[in-house]
């Protein structure tokens, strides 16, 4: 665990050893310090972490499971105490069956879990992700699956002695990718965003869904991966990973190139790299997290974030490639272009100065193709660098 302790410093504290092939799921950082969900390489066993005097404490939340039992992505609050909420569900890998569970961790670290679902409701072909919510004081849960070419979230509540779910989306699609969020805005609504798979379509919507009166969804992405949801008083912020395959461009290899994505509304920011977290900090700031060649790396912009850069690029059929762009809102500065493709080291090609927001530049080198480009401008007050990568590669036939 990392905390800052002043302009530009940082303490690293070990807090648990895991095993190979963990993964950080879920963190939250309440009034006693940070709170973390760990789930292991084989998803069978899921960890809390969380800091206690005088050192850190792990608590292990699930039962043994089955041979084909497998745990799907949790989701963690906090209460008005700052204890935390934990929902996750169980799933079989046999007969795609489910439960959905609610821990509530008290203060000396004892466990209590409720059963939401039973009898292996819903089936789903993946472990269904789920996410815990405190609405009007009582907890509700947030649940996605998938199953026989439709996607759909509930949302759990408790009433009486069982729990009953609402259908907050439902359509045509594989199953849900990755996590879900949820939370109550300052509008007093539930919003929620997640990914879903839709193998035909070759795609992978971000959807962004609201539940007041009535419900409402949308796709706000067409290929992303969902990594945050920041609820502020002019509406939901979403947080996810568009991406540019080898297969995309026609390249061997395994890695991917990503562009973290911040979506409010209408607007679209683009960020050079991996956006790992994003939230509401004080007086209206945020925080974000950007992961990259370099690590990751924590940035604070005093207000939501608006920069957009653009690029376009197009062959001169001579062998150059032109490129050009801008940058809203700022008329001077400087932009470095990267030559890029997927599992291979990227190049600094060239650092070009804006004129009116403009940039333009002849690459007179690409000898590789095919090829993509990337323009990276990064504010000098917050150091967070906002970018366009090129989406259309540029290859032996223009």
């Amino acid at each position: 665990m990392a905390t800052r302790t002043g302009a530009g410093r940082w303490r690293a504290e070990v807090a648990d050893s895991v095993s190979a092939g963990s993964q950080l799921m879920a963190f939250e950082v309440g009034a006693a310090g940070p709170v973390a969900l760990v789930l292991s390489g084989d998803s069978r066993r899921l960890n809390l972490v969380r800091k206690r005097l005088p050192g850190w404490q792990t608590i292990r939340l699930n039962t043994k499971l089955a041979g084909r039992g497998y745990l799907g992505w949790p989701g963690l609050t906090l209460d008005r105490a700052g204890l935390p909420l934990v929902a996750y569900t169980r799933w079989n890998s046999g007969n795609f069956k489910s439960q959905l569970l609610l821990s509530r961790i008290n203060a000396k670290g004892g466990v209590s879990t409720t059963r939401i679902t039973a009898e292996g409701f819903p089936q789903s072909y993946v472990p269904p992700p789920a996410e815990p919510v405190i609405v009007g004081g009582r907890v509700h849960v947030l649940e996605s699956y998938g199953y026989r070419g439709t996607v759909a979230t509930f949302e759990w509540f408790p009433q009486k002695h069982t729990w009953t779910g609402l259908g907050i989306d439902a359509g045509l699609g594989d199953f849900p990718l990755g996590p879900l969020f949820g939370g109550i805005g300052p509008d007093g609504y539930l919003h929620a965003a997640w990914t879903e798979s839709l193998i035909p379509l070759a795609s992978a919507p971000v959807t962004l869904a609201t539940r007041g009166r009535i419900s409402d969804s949308t796709f706000i992405l067409d290929r992303a991966l969902t990594t945050g949801l920041a609820l502020t008083g002019t509406g939901a912020e979403v947080a996810a990973n568009e991406w540019v395959s080898p297969d995309d461009i026609g390249v061997s290899g395994q890695k991917y190139l990503w562009a973290g994505t911040i979506v409010h509304r209408r607007s679209i920011v683009e960020l050079d790299g991996w956006l790992a977290g994003l939230a509401v900090a004080p007086r209206g700031a945020r925080d974000v997290l950007l992961g990259g060649a370099a690590g990751l790396n924590w940035y604070r912009s005093p207000r939501r974030l608006t920069t957009r850069v653009t690029i376009e690029a197009s062959d001169q059929g001579d062998g150059t490639v032109d490129v050009s762009g801008g940058v809203s809102g700022v008329s001077s500065g400087k932009v470095v272009l990267y030559r890029e493709r997927p599992s291979e080291k990227r190049v600094a090609v060239a650092t070009v100065n804006l004129s009116g927001g403009a940039f333009s530049f002849v690459d007179d080198a690409p000898v590789v193709r095919p090829i993509l480009y990337r323009a990276v401008y990064t504010d000098p007050r917050t150091g967070i660098p906002y970018a366009a990568l090129l989406r259309e590669p540029i290859t032996d036939t223009g």
